[in-house]
């Protein structure tokens, strides 16, 4: 069939048309709930998200935030917006069977955060002399509503005979502060998250006051699983780097995903807005996970720094703190026992003390009247005219 000229002008209006229609169709927003300003949250993944999606008509929006904890927290009330966070916090909040109908679970192989145990106690090198002292040790930790103290407070959760017991937490102004006040004395220990980078400021702070790192392992750690993933898993990870004078060195600890994470679709009542939230995730989730990472610095090798440490090594880990936990647990009960037998064995020296005492302040006492008594006599003979 043969087009006239004036159908070829109108096809061309058209389709000019339907092209300045869709070059002026605004692009779907989302915000992305990060960390501080400072963070590797905000600083570079956010960026490298918001980059991989801008081809989709999707635009990122990098929100600061205090981190992890308030990340969920806020999506519970604003299901359309997405979060980043430590996958064992978002484990604690999904746990609870109501909270598994509010979270969708966007993606969890964007990297990994590990486990960081730190004391100056040279007798501590292992995670089961920690258990078993944890009643007696002080655990000096970063703020209260922080990651390094969520990710605290699961471990207590899920061992409730191993962390579970430790008395003495203290919550300081900063992890820097953590560790420095950690440091000073060899009865305390502190517990901090952090990506495996040797050059950060953390662990500079912690080879710098002659602090020491202790492997987090152990059976209830490396068995829990939520939504059928492993929430923790044993990898080795740079903890100083090599110089002139002594070689690396490496340590194998637990280390959790981070999560993307929204709210569920069916919490939103207006329809364009749910298909919008729905579309969105779509997107997020058929991108390439090498796509949504850092692209650039050392991050951009984050998940590579890590090594997954093999089934039987995992166990000869976990059989190792097992171990330290059946060995420290009896010297402790026993240093427990002579601590309550001198206690006890003081108790009569103190009562006879204080029974001497009192008979001292007895006599005191009477013979305080008996010199009041002899004054008087003697004032009353002397006024005598």
């Amino acid at each position: 069939m043969k087009i006239t000229a004036k159908e070829t002008t109108l096809i061309a209006k058209l389709t000019l048309i339907l092209g300045l229609a869709s070059f002026a169709a605004p692009a779907q927003a989302a915000d992305l709930l990060t960390g501080e300003k400072t963070g590797a949250y905000f600083n570079d993944f956010c960026p490298a998200i918001k980059s991989a999606v801008k081809d989709k008509n999707l635009l990122v929006n990098c929100r600061t935030t205090n981190g992890s904890l308030q990340n969920l927290d806020t999506v519970l009330e604003h299901p359309t917006q997405f979060g980043l966070a430590q996958y064992d916090l978002f484990s604690l909040k999904y746990s609870h069977q109501s909270n598994q109908l509010l979270y969708t679970p966007v993606r969890d192989d964007l990297g990994k955060e590990c486990l960081f145990l730190v004391t100056k106690n040279k007798k501590m090198t292992n995670f089961g002399d920690i258990i078993a002292s944890a009643p007696y040790m002080n655990f000096i930790l970063p703020p209260e509503k922080s990651g390094h103290a969520g990710t605290f407070k699961y471990l207590q959760n899920i061992d409730k005979k191993g962390l579970g017991q430790a008395r003495n937490v203290t919550h300081v102004e900063s992890t820097e502060a953590a560790i420095t006040k950690a440091l000073a004395s060899d009865d305390n220990v502190t517990l901090f998250v952090q990506f495996p980078n040797p050059d950060n400021k953390h662990f500079k702070l912690v080879n710098e006051n002659g602090g020491h790192f202790i492997p987090v392992i152990s059976k209830e750690i490396l068995s829990q699983v939520t939504r059928g993933n492993k929430v923790y898993s044993a990898e080795e990870t740079a903890v100083a780097n090599p110089n002139w004078t002594k070689s690396g060195t490496k340590l194998v600890t637990a280390c959790t995903s981070i999560v993307m994470f929204t709210g569920k679709s069916m919490r939103v009542t207006d329809n364009a807005v749910k298909d919008e939230h729905r579309r969105a995730i779509a997107i997020l989730q058929e991108i390439p996970a090498d796509k949504l990472r850092p692209q650039k610095g050392w991050l951009s090798k984050l998940w590579t720094s890590t090594k997954a440490v093999s089934a039987k090594s995992t166990e000869t880990l976990v059989e190792t703190t097992e171990q330290a936990k059946k060995v420290s647990s009896p010297y402790l009960s026993k240093a427990k026992e002579v601590t309550k037998d001198a206690i006890e064995a003081a108790k009569p020296t103190y009562e006879k003390a204080k029974e001497g005492a009192k008979t001292m302040l007895e006599k005191a006492k009477e013979l305080g009247e008996k010199a009041i008594d002899e004054a008087g006599k003697t004032i009353e003979k002397n006024t005598q005219p």
